[in-house]
């Protein structure tokens, strides 16, 4: 062995012996990797409301040390109201409640969890529905031959149409047309009926009542002219000379105090009809020629006018005339056509109503009409002057009121 062997050998084992001492300082030194734990898992939202067929995205929150895993398993407590994913998709299947849960999976911290409250409903229908139909009638009794409006209200969700058909429950009665326009045909009562054009089975009705058509006696229509037989009678007027009343014919003329009554007093006053000739200064033309004729119904006493002479009468007369029971309008008019003769108070009353209270006539204005609504009921219209003084009546028109 050479002397450079000798040297050498114990040279290679120190540096053998140094880096295995190296090695075992260095593996002493080494620390383990830190295990992770898990203080919580949150989980957002809280809470979700969805309607079927929804879905929502559920995200889950692992906290804790050392950086623990943030995957989680995800399970509902109720599938067939709503399912959740792996990756926390909720999705709505029915209408229910359920809960939907996240666990950590980080090992020895399972148990550590969170959950969204999931509440299903059914989606809102937009579909109208009809729940009821109310029908009114304008008016709900007519006579035979008239008519009524029928209108129909539909309420119900969702603004359904207010669209309807229409029936008649007795056609012989009344029928309606597609309007609701109802014609009544005979005596008797049917069922005016409104079915939905959404919902055929929703209807509604209103009773409508037709009762016979009464038949009035057609009322009288009358003019009269108040003259001397030997005045001419204007176009269109019956003449009346002051003939006394009769029962038969229920028209004439009656003392002034039993008019009105069941047994009125026959008075003649042909003694009082007068007839103005035009003369040019006292009695001048143009005139209406039914104002030169006139019947005076009071005369002296205790009028302010002269006693009237022979043949005229000074006892107060009223006039009656037969009619048909109903409502008049009635025209009178007073006055005399001789300008001397203003010294009258002119009044008429027509079935106790007042149609000419105190009417002093003047040059400028000889004559008054007026027209009043009366109500016969005993068959006779009456027409008196009482209240009046020298009272002179022209002419009378009776005709039926509206």
């Amino acid at each position: 062995m050479s002397t450079f062997s000798m040297f050498r050998r114990p040279a290679a084992i120190a540096l053998s012996l140094t880096a295995s001492i190296a090695i075992v300082s260095c593996n002493s030194n080494s620390t383990p990797t830190p295990t992770a734990t898990v203080t919580k898992v949150t989980v957002t939202p809280e809470v979700a409301s969805l309607v079927i067929g929804a879905n929502v995205q559920a995200k889950a929150t692992v906290t804790g040390t050392n950086s623990p895993s943030q995957t989680v398993t995800w399970a509902s407590s109720n599938p067939n109201i709503a399912t959740v994913s792996s990756t926390g998709l909720i999705t709505a299947v029915a209408p229910g409640n359920a809960v939907v849960s996240a666990n950590a999976t980080v090992a020895g911290f399972t148990n550590q969890s969170d959950s969204v409250k999931v509440t299903v409903t059914a989606p809102t229908s937009t579909t109208p529905t009809v729940t009821k139909v109310a029908v009114t009638l304008n008016p709900t009794t007519v006579a035979v031959g008239g008519t009524s409006k029928a209108t129909a209200t539909v309420t119900g969700t969702n603004n359904p149409a207010q669209t309807v058909t229409w029936t008649s429950s007795n056609m012989a009665v009344a029928t309606v047309d597609a309007a609701g326009n109802v014609q009544a045909l005979t005596a008797g009562s049917t069922d005016i009926i409104a079915v939905s054009t959404v919902d055929g089975a929703q209807t509604g009705k209103a009773t409508l009542t037709v009762t016979a058509v009464v038949i009035n006696p057609t009322l009288t229509t009358a003019k009269i002219n108040f003259q001397t037989a030997a005045a001419p009678t204007p176009a269109g007027y019956t003449p009346n000379t002051g003939t006394a009343y009769t029962a038969a014919s229920m028209t004439g003329w009656v003392t002034e105090t039993s008019a009105g009554t069941a047994a009125p007093v026959p008075l003649d006053l042909t003694g009082n009809a007068r007839y103005r000739t035009v003369d040019g200064t006292n009695v001048v033309a143009g005139l209406d020629a039914r104002l030169y004729t006139q019947i005076q119904m009071q005369c002296g006493t205790p009028t302010t006018g002269n006693t009237c002479n022979a043949p005229a009468t000074n006892t107060s007369g009223a006039f009656e005339y037969k009619v048909v029971n109903g409502k008049y309008n009635v025209t009178v008019s007073v006055g005399d056509a001789d300008k001397r003769n203003l010294n009258s108070l002119h009044t008429i009353n027509v079935e106790n109503v007042n149609a000419i209270k105190d009417f002093t006539p003047t040059l400028a204005t000889q004559f008054k009409t007026a027209t009043v609504t009366v109500t016969v009921a005993d068959g006779k219209l009456t027409i008196d002057a009482k209240g009046g003084k020298n009272t002179k009546i022209n002419y009378v028109d009776i005709v039926p009121a509206p």
